[in-house]
This record gives C-alpha cells, sequence and structure tokens, in this order.
C-alpha cells in the first residue's frame, strides 16, 4: 500500500507535510498558491490577451499525486476567474480550463475556508448567505425569547450574530444603523482594529502561540521615557 487512503489516521499537520512538495511543482510553474491541509487553491494574475498557464501546472500536480500514491480528482475542483465582464471578454478560453484531462467550467462564486467570494468581488453573494444564517439563529431565539431578560436576549444575540459578522469582517463593510448603535456594537472597521488588539496583547502576555509571539516585540527606549511603561510594541 501507499499514498494516502480515505480515513487516514495520520491528522491534518502530518498530511501536510506529506503534500509539502508539491508546493515546489507549482512554484517552478511561477503560479501561487495555498494549502489548508486537504484543500489547495493554485491562482496567478491574468492579462488581457493571455492565455491561462494553469492546465501545464495542475497536469504536474496531478503527475506527482500519482507517482506519491494519491490521486487528484477533476470533479471536486472549481475554477473561478475574478475580473469585470469587459476584462472577461478580452481573455482566450474564459469559459473553462482542462485540467487532468476534464474540462472545468468557470463558476460564478467559490467558497474559500467558510467566505463566498464571486467573480466581480463584490462580496453580495457573502454577505447575503451570512445575513442568511443570522436570521436563521435569530429566529430559533424569537421562539425562547419570553424565557429570557433583554439583558439575557441581547447576550445571546450579541454571540450568535458577531461572531458571524467577526468571521473575514476585513473583506467586507457594513454602514452604521440605529439597532447596531442601541446594541452598542462597533462598526466592521473598529472590530477588526479590536480583534487585532485582543489577539496582540494575549501573543504578548501568553507566549502561546509561538508563530505568533516570535513576531511581536517589546519597544525597549535606549533611556528611560515617560511613556517607557505603556506596553509599546516595535513596529517591524
Amino acid at each position: 500500500m501507499s499514498g494516502m487512503p480515505q480515513g487516514r489516521v495520520l491528522g491534518p499537520l502530518l498530511f501536510a507535510m506529506y503534500i509539502s512538495p508539491v508546493g515546489n511543482v507549482i512554484s517552478a510553474h511561477g503560479l501561487w498558491y495555498h494549502k489548508y491541509v486537504d484543500d489547495m487553491q493554485v491562482y496567478m494574475a491574468v492579462q488581457p490577451g493571455h492565455d491561462l498557464r494553469v492546465t501545464m501546472c495542475v497536469d504536474d500536480v496531478a503527475r506527482w499525486f500519482l507517482e506519491n500514491g494519491l490521486l487528484l480528482n477533476p470533479t471536486d475542483m472549481e475554477a473561478v476567474l475574478f475580473s469585470t465582464t469587459t476584462q472577461r471578454k478580452k481573455i482566450p478560453t474564459a469559459s473553462a480550463i482542462d485540467v487532468a484531462e476534464a474540462v472545468v467550467p468557470f463558476c460564478d462564486t467559490v467558497k474559500l475556508l467558510g467566505v463566498t467570494l464571486d467573480s466581480s468581488l463584490s462580496m453580495n453573494r457573502h454577505v447575503t448567505e451570512v445575513v442568511r444564517s443570522c436570521s436563521y439563529h435569530t429566529r430559533a431565539l424569537h421562539h425562547i425569547r419570553p424565557l429570557l431578560t433583554l439583558d439575557v436576549a441581547k447576550s445571546v444575540g450579541h454571540s450568535i450574530v458577531s461572531s458571524r459578522l467577526d468571521y473575514s469582517n476585513a473583506l467586507r463593510s457594513v454602514s452604521a444603523t440605529k439597532l447596531r448603535r442601541q446594541l452598542h456594537w462597533l462598526p466592521i472597521w473598529q472590530r477588526i482594529i479590536y480583534k487585532v488588539a485582543i489577539i496582540t496583547y494575549k501573543t504578548t502576555s501568553t507566549k502561546i502561540l509561538a508563530y505568533l509571539s516570535d513576531t511581536v516585540h517589546d519597544y525597549h527606549p535606549a533611556r528611560i521615557l515617560r511613556y517607557g511603561d505603556q506596553l509599546l510594541l516595535t513596529v517591524p
């Protein structure tokens, strides 16, 4: 036996280490990539009038998988071309792409780690899905609302909605509303700053996340200053 069978016991980390050399295959074609456990995205910038160069890269990736006891399934692949309608017409073969002897048509939307990206990057589809998810859970909260006090209902509603608004909120913006102000919710851009501040504080105070703590350094002035005790950080 070889490769990684379905239901493998190695776990996400060891599997990512197993397939890590495939990144060299992609980089050799001058393309960029992202890997997340068993999901992989290959992307490139396309200029009008130029052909897509992904086909040869994916063929080599499929060959690497076969040589290492794995199988690249074209039916599980998705492709998307981010562009305006006018720019799309200038790109040859803008309707589909050949991947491992299979034709993969370009989709209008693609979901990456829970974020739905549409071909025009308007984020309309993602916002719609976030609103649908929040509405579903707030309707469930409505059934038990008579059993809760106003403060408890606000707290539960906040936990339901804010977690979905905070996820990938750097990709979109939401205007201020009267309801949001009544609930004392921060605007999206302020919530982004708040999240970064919380992560930074936890990183500097606990040192648990080594991959983050190694990049955050305390500021130590050359001489004693009035603001020397304000826990400032060094700008990279």
